[in-house]
C-alpha cells in the first residue's frame, strides 16, 4: 500500500491516493466549493533565458527549480494542481482541511524565497542563469475537485479566485515585487507577517477595487528597520487613496524615495504622478 500511495501521489494528491485505496471508491468528475488559499509563481524572462539553450539542459535545471519549490510547498500542506511552462499553480485546505492555510501558504512562499536563491547559487556556480520568481497569493471559494473526462481527469480548483490569484502574480512586473497578496490574505496573516501596501485594482469578474499588499517576510523574524518602513509607506500610501496628488501626498513620497531611492513601489506611484501631470498639462 505504501508503494501505490508513494507512485500514484506523484500524479494527484497523497490524500486522494489514500482515500481512494481505503474506501475501494472510484474517481468520479465533480466538486465542490470551499474556501482555499491558491498560489501561482512565475519565473521571470524564463523564454529569453533558455530559449537558446539545449532543451535536455532546460528540463533538467528547470525540473530542479520545481523540485525545491514544489518540496516547501508540500512542507508546508500544500497540494500541487500544475506546472505550466514554467509556472506553479498550488492551493491549500484541499483535500486535506487546515484551518492555518492561509499563514502555511505565506510561509511557503517565504521557504520557496530562500530555496529558490539557494538553487540560483549553485545554478550561476554551474554555468545555467538564476530562475527568478515571482508570486501572487489570495484567499477565497472556489470549486474543488475532478474536471475533465471519464478517461482524463484533473484535481483542480475553478473559479475568480483562482484567476485573482494568477493576476496578482502578473502584476509583480508592474511594481517591481517578488510577492504581492490580496487584501483577504492580509487581513488573515496580518498577524503572523510583515506586509506592504502596493496598490488598488479593479480586476475584471469583482465588483470592489482590491487592495494588493506585497509579502516582506515573517512579523517575528523582521528588522525594526524594515518595520518601520512600511509602517512610513503604509501612511504615504493611505494619503495617495485619500488625497491623490496633494502637495502633502508629494512631499512625503518625495521625503520617501530621497530616504529609499531603490524602492520601486514608490518609484511606481511617483511614475504615476508624473504622467497624469504630463497629460493634464497636454490637454491644457
Amino acid at each position: 500500500m505504501r508503494s501505490v500511495v508513494r507512485s500514484f501521489a506523484s500524479f494527484i494528491p497523497r490524500q486522494i491516493v489514500r482515500q481512494l485505496i481505503e474506501t475501494g471508491a472510484s474517481l468520479g468528475l465533480g466538486g465542490s466549493r470551499r474556501e482555499v488559499t491558491v498560489l501561482f509563481t512565475d519565473v521571470a524572462d524564463f523564454t529569453a533565458k533558455t530559449e537558446r539553450a539545449d532543451p535536455s539542459q532546460v528540463m533538467i535545471f528547470t525540473s530542479r527549480y520545481f523540485a525545491a519549490l514544489s518540496d516547501e510547498i508540500m512542507r508546508h500542506q500544500g497540494t500541487i494542481d500544475k506546472y505550466i511552462g514554467d509556472a506553479v499553480m498550488a492551493f491549500w485546505n484541499a483535500p486535506a482541511d487546515d484551518p492555518d492555510h492561509t499563514v502555511n501558504a505565506c510561509r511557503a512562499i517565504l521557504a520557496c524565497l530562500a530555496a529558490n536563491d539557494a538553487l540560483n547559487t549553485e545554478f550561476r556556480r554551474e554555468g545555467w542563469p538564476p530562475y527568478d520568481t515571482r508570486f501572487g497569493l489570495h484567499v477565497g471559494d472556489a470549486v474543488v475537485g475532478n474536471i475533465g473526462s471519464s478517461d482524463r481527469m484533473n484535481y483542480t480548483a475553478l473559479g475568480a479566485t483562482i484567476n485573482l490569484a494568477s493576476r496578482l502574480e502578473g502584476l509583480n512586473k508592474n511594481y517591481g515585487t517578488r510577492v504581492l497578496v490580496s487584501a483577504a490574505v492580509r487581513a488573515r496573516a496580518g498577524h503572523a507577517f510583515l506586509f506592504r501596501s502596493v496598490d488598488s485594482i479593479r480586476p475584471k469578474g469583482f465588483a470592489d477595487a482590491i487592495e494588493v499588499s506585497e509579502l516582506r517576510g515573517e512579523l517575528a523574524h523582521a528588522h525594526e528597520a524594515d518595520i518601520a518602513m512600511c509602517r512610513r509607506w503604509d501612511e504615504i500610501f493611505a494619503s495617495i487613496v485619500r488625497d491623490g496628488a496633494s502637495e502633502t501626498t508629494l512631499v512625503r513620497l518625495s521625503g520617501f524615495l530621497h530616504d529609499y531611492p531603490g524602492d520601486s513601489i514608490a518609484q511606481f506611484h511617483a511614475q504615476r504622478f508624473r504622467t497624469a501631470s504630463q497629460n493634464a498639462g497636454a490637454a491644457a
